[in-house]
């Protein structure tokens, strides 16, 4: 129910609220570097729109949970859609979103209105995993839990979506520690060294990899809410050469505008590989 809901997202805000006010606060120091690589005036004004969107998009995520899905497909807006249209009468195409607030809801939208794969990686911990997979039942578009399938079956399902004109959507900001210079792919587990936020980043390799083999574009693209939607912004195409390093640093660079232009958005912010990155880009 309602009531119980807010009861919970408040013990969430108020977790969230602490950890920025503790002295100290690494969820401060990363929000300061935040607001700065976004221009925005107010850190704290910049947490609180976080802290907004990340219970608004719980309870959205919540919705499609249970299956109360009517309002949600009714919210999802697609300001850029005859762009879209017209990529995809070329082909297919991968969408590469960082995690945010409204990520799950956005793509129940989305599949209402496109042939969908989705690429999703579901938690460690089983007793979560199946209530995630509850959700991911809900989203009525095929998807595939990249952390328990076959990669060989992951890639040979991409591909196929890919050379059959279909859209594939990933959330793809899961970073690690950069690759060395002198190897910037290491292949054994598909991580490329990128730059984002001035910092290294070692960062999936296979949109790079997968849209050149198809022949098909990579559209960084952001979940964005207000009260009453959920939209998709698009980022610039980008065209996959053969190059996976120059193709991934162009892709992350133009996803990395995206968060920057709804830093509020996004989700990963307060990832602990993330978090580091941005205190450490203005550290100095």
């Amino acid at each position: 129910s309602m009531p119980v809901r807010k009861a919970g997202y408040g013990i969430f805000g108020a977790v969230l609220w602490i950890a920025y006010l503790w002295p100290s606060s690494k969820v401060r120091e990363t929000f300061e570097s935040l607001a700065k690589h976004a221009g925005h005036p107010s850190t704290r004004r910049l947490f609180g729109d976080y802290v907004t969107g990340f219970l608004r998009g719980m309870n959205r995520t919540e919705q499609v949970r249970h299956g109360r899905t009517d309002d949600v497909d009714a919210m999802f807006l697609l300001p850029d859609r005859a762009r879209l249209d017209a990529i995809m009468e070329q082909g297919g195409c991968v969408l590469v979103i960082p995690h945010t607030h409204a990520s799950l809801a956005m793509g129940r939208g989305l599949a209402r209105h496109y042939d969908l794969l989705a690429l999703l990686r579901s938690t460690g911990n089983e007793r979560r995993a199946a209530s995630e997979r509850q959700i991911y039942a809900n989203l009525d578009c095929d998807w595939l839990d990249i952390r328990v399938e076959n990669p060989t079956k992951v890639a040979r399902r991409v591909l196929n979506a890919l050379n059959g004109g279909r859209l594939v959507i990933a959330t793809v900001d899961r970073i690690h520690n950069a690759p060395p210079p002198d190897k910037p792919v290491i292949s054994s587990s598909d991580t490329v060294r990128a730059m984002a936020y001035g910092q290294p980043i070692g960062i999936a390799g296979w949109p790079a990899r997968f849209s050149h083999k198809a022949g098909v574009p990579i559209i960084p693209v952001m979940a964005v809410q207000t009260e009453d939607t959920i939209s998709l912004i698009l980022g610039e195409a980008i065209t996959p050469s053969s190059d996976i390093v120059e193709t991934t640093q162009t892709w992350v660079a133009e996803m990395e505008r995206l968060m920057k232009t709804h830093p509020d958005e996004w989700t990963f912010a307060l990832d602990k590989f993330w978090s580091r990155a941005l205190r450490n880009s203005t550290s100095a």
